[in-house]
């Protein structure tokens, strides 16, 4: 019997979610550069799902790099040297002559996968700081007063959901260098409330635990920001 749309959709979130899950135990060191996996039994019983969703999640990872397969010998972890590839792009990031279109490039394509992994990854306490920082920007917004250090505060506590330590430090540098470059449309008043309604549709998302949403959000987000500096750059 064909399977039906629903049921082809569980093993396939299942996989997802364990490719996510040992991806993520290699980032903590639980399993280290040279580790052989336990085999195909063992983690579907660790993790609770199939012996299908194991093989989908290592072929996934396999084809990542993180993963290698040897045959008759089992599965072992190949976790690649990222040190000159951060260095690399933080000496980019800090590079003098960064247009603020570029910055603003570079977020959209970064960004919002950011808030697709901080959406599986964040934990119970980054959610409240985020909706400690919107609801500060709220208040800032009712009482007239400057709401951008919270603006990047925000955008920094998601990459640091994420727990990637190349993210958080882009954004950190990032933020720096577009603050120099905020324009006065984006500091005016509609501008700051749809920042704040695009900040509380991100932790509705990440709350709901929905990557697709999440990243949808962003997107958004960060498409205004294009829209709003485009515009007052033609009219200047």
């Amino acid at each position: 019997m064909p399977k039906t749309d629903s049921s082809a959709g569980r093993p396939r979130r299942s996989y997802q979610k364990l490719t996510e899950r040992l991806r993520q135990f290699m980032e903590e060191g639980h399993f280290r550069d040279g580790d052989k996996l336990p085999p195909e039994r063992a983690l579907a019983e660790s993790f609770g799902v199939s012996r299908s969703s194991v093989r989908e999640a290592i072929r996934a990872l396999a084809e990542k790099g993180l993963l290698e397969s040897r045959q008759g010998d089992g599965t072992y972890v190949r976790v690649p040297d990222i040190e000159p590839l951060k260095e690399a792009i933080l000496e980019a990031v800090d590079s003098e002559g960064l247009m603020f279109d570029e910055v603003t490039e570079y977020r959209r394509i970064v960004e919002p996968g950011i808030a697709e992994i901080a959406a599986v990854r964040h934990t119970s306490e980054q959610l409240d700081r985020l909706k400690i920082i919107a609801c500060d920007q709220q208040r800032r917004l009712l009482v007239g007063e400057n709401d951008g250090d919270l603006d990047a505060r925000f955008h920094l506590a998601l990459a640091e959901c994420t727990g990637n330590k190349l993210l958080i430090d882009t954004v950190a540098r990032l933020n720096r260098i577009y603050a120099k470059g905020r324009t006065p449309e984006l500091r005016d008043t509609p501008w700051r409330q749809f920042s704040v309604s695009s900040h509380l549709r991100i932790i509705d998302a990440l709350e709901r635990r929905s990557p697709e949403d999440s990243r949808k959000a962003l997107e958004e987000h960060i498409d205004t920001v294009i829209h709003k500096h485009l515009f007052a750059t033609v009219r200047d």
